[in-house]
């Protein structure tokens, strides 16, 4: 027995080499330097997945306590039985980690049986098929062994046959499992609002580089970035990204496991060569709505944005366009603005009716106020800038603010997320110089998409919008009511919240409108919010186009704020406040009133207080 078990002892350091030295390899190709202070980050990172997460994240927790107990309990063996107070603390901890193990089984079993129907309505190959399966069934085997290995540890007598199972599950994570790893220690704190860009516009306007040169999209597998690549071939069918993708949920023509999958194969079989449209289809890239969720979900640090993004741009490139998104890019080139209206007189009415001065005027101001495509020509979106300008107005501030009128054009995002890097580039290098010639310092929106631009995308095209500090409504409200410039009166009223994704999932803004919302009335929160909130369905350029689907995102977001109790929704951009609003009316009959957070303020003001 003894022989016996230290030969399979001998086979459980064989296979812990393995998994150190494929770490080692997969570490050296990815350029990922592995010290201890990172993989602290990690450690605290993980933790607070757990604190923060839903039941996914819960059982990729209760996978690496496992793993990581099982390990321990096959390296240990020998000296256990002389270190029995650890024996027992390790036996003990066993057993919440086996519950979790059996819970992410079953799940990993349901899965299985989902994904292969899907598999098959989007279009994936024999191979990508068998490779999906295949990384599916993996998985089980992993779990199934730790669980089998756990279970047995409590056994007496039975150390070779644990033994033998941590060496074939180790053997595993060695083939399978250390490159997603080098992936997720590599870009675990990479944030979701980060982008990779083909070219910078300013430096082809200077000469430095040749506009002849710059290449958009990609027409080869092998033209993607490194770190997409490498994000693709991370992948093992976890499939967190696409229980938490909107566009999966609501039948589009998209899932993102799917979509990395396609590419992972394609460039195995095909090589750098191969075409990725030879297996992705239009409607999978436009499916998107750019909302974050798969990133921010991904266990294993994958970018599907990076992906999706790059596939646009040569959509774009090579004008592969139906009429609405092309009206979009037109309105954007031509017209100064997404909506396609004419620029003269934009917001001529903000000092007709509020007495603000134009920033040209030459009065000093403390706060400018970028309004935004939405509200500067629509007229529903218009009332929630009104009840801004009313809540300043309240706090003293109106003289202490300026409007751009004609000078203000569009942030750039929708040409941006819709892959035309060109024109959006050119907005942003137009507005920061604007931005310039006032002396900017504190910028005020209400859009979510116009925030995201002006604290991320804008830095990294000039590093002079890092001196400007943009406030959403949201920050500037809160930080009005602690000032006690504003106050604000006490209801007895249900109502729930929405967070657009590029504030709370992309930026991390959600305690400013929960610290608002809970001192006028009873905020009841909705099954996926804050950082993992449901898109509305506008993002990504959707506002201005259609795919096919088998239920409207916002169809289904207003389900799920409905489903709180609540008959009152506050919203924090233009955007979801529209898409939000239409859904009501078609979907509920109008019962959910759906209202922007500074028109829910200025209704629940003390004024004059």
């Amino acid at each position: 027995m003894y022989v016996t078990f230290y030969f399979t002892y001998a086979l459980v350091l064989f296979s812990v080499i393995s998994i150190l030295y494929t770490f080692a390899l997969w570490s050296k190709r990815y350029s990922v330097v592995i010290g201890i202070n990172r993989i602290w980050k990690l450690g605290v990172e993980e933790i607070n997945r757990l604190i923060r997460g839903d039941s996914i994240d819960r059982m990729h927790f209760a996978i690496v306590v496992g793993l990581l107990l099982s390990i321990a309990f096959a390296l240990l063996g020998p000296v256990l039985d002389y270190l029995w107070p650890l024996l027992y603390l390790m036996l003990v901890l066993s057993l919440p980690a086996i519950a979790g193990l059996l819970w992410s089984l079953s799940w990993r079993l349901q899965l299985l049986g989902r994904s292969d129907k899907l598999n098959r309505k989007l279009g994936g190959s024999k191979d990508m098929i068998f490779n999906s399966k295949k990384l599916q069934i993996i998985l089980i085997i992993v779990i199934s062994f730790t669980i089998a290995q756990l279970i047995v540890e409590w056994i007496s007598g039975l150390g070779w046959l644990a033994n033998l199972l941590d060496a074939a599950k180790n053997l595993f994570i060695a083939f399978y499992y250390v490159r997603p790893s080098i992936n997720l220690i590599k870009n675990f704190d990479r944030p979701v609002n980060r982008m990779q860009i083909p070219f910078e516009l300013k430096k082809i306007q200077s000469g430095e580089v040749d506009a002849a040169q710059v290449k958009m999209g990609v027409d080869k597998i092998g033209e993607l970035n490194k770190d997409t690549i490498a994000s693709c071939d991370s992948c093992v069918e976890i499939g967190a990204c696409e229980a938490a993708c909107p566009a999966t949920a609501t039948g589009r023509i998209l899932s993102p496991r799917v979509l990395v999958r396609k590419v992972s194969v394609l460039k195995s079989s095909g090589g750098s060569s191969a075409d990725p449209f030879n297996v992705i289809s239009d409607d999978e890239v436009w499916s998107c709505t750019t909302c974050g969720a798969c990133v921010y979900s991904c266990p294993v640090g994958v970018d599907h944005l990076g992906l999706i993004y790059s596939l646009r741009r040569t959509m774009v490139e090579k004008n592969r366009l139906d009429q609405k998104k092309s009206s979009l890019l037109m309105n954007l080139m031509q017209g100064g603005n997404s909506i396609g209206m004419p620029n003269y007189g934009r917001n001529s009415w903000i000092k007709e009716e509020f007495g603000i001065s134009e920033a040209r005027d030459g009065k000093p101001f403390e706060y400018l106020l970028w309004v935004g495509c939405m509200p500067s020509f629509d007229e529903r979106s218009r009332e929630s800038v009104k009840s801004l300008l009313k809540i300043i107005k309240e706090a003293g501030l109106s003289d202490k603010l300026a409007y751009l009128g004609e000078e203000e054009t569009c942030c750039g995002d929708p040409a941006r997320r819709l892959g035309e890097e060109g024109t959006f580039q050119n907005y942003a290098l137009t507005n920061i110089e604007i931005f310039k010639k006032y002396g900017v310092k504190k910028l005020v929106v209400l859009c979510a998409h116009g925030y995201n631009s002006f604290t991320n995308d804008y830095t990294s095209i000039d590093s002079s919008m890092n001196g400007i500090k943009v406030y959403h409504e949201s920050q500037l409200i809160e930080e009005l009511i602690e000032k006690g410039s504003i106050k604000l009166k006490k209801v007895e009223e249900d109502i729930t919240l929405h967070d657009p994704c590029y504030l709370a999932r992309y930026n991390g803004v959600v305690e400013p409108q929960r610290l608002i919302l809970s001192r006028t009335a009873n905020l009841k929160e909705p099954k996926l919010s804050g950082e993992r909130t449901f898109c509305c369905g506008a993002g990504g350029a959707n506002y201005w186009y259609d795919v096919p689907e088998e239920k409207r995102i916002s169809h289904e977001r207003i389900d799920q704020l409905s489903a709180t109790g609540a008959k009152v929704t506050v919203t924090l951009c233009p955007f979801c406040n529209a898409m939000l609003n239409d859904a009501s009316s078609v979907k509920l009959g109008g019962s959910m009133k759906v209202i922007d957070l500074s028109q829910y303020v200025e209704e629940h003001m003390n004024k004059g207080s």
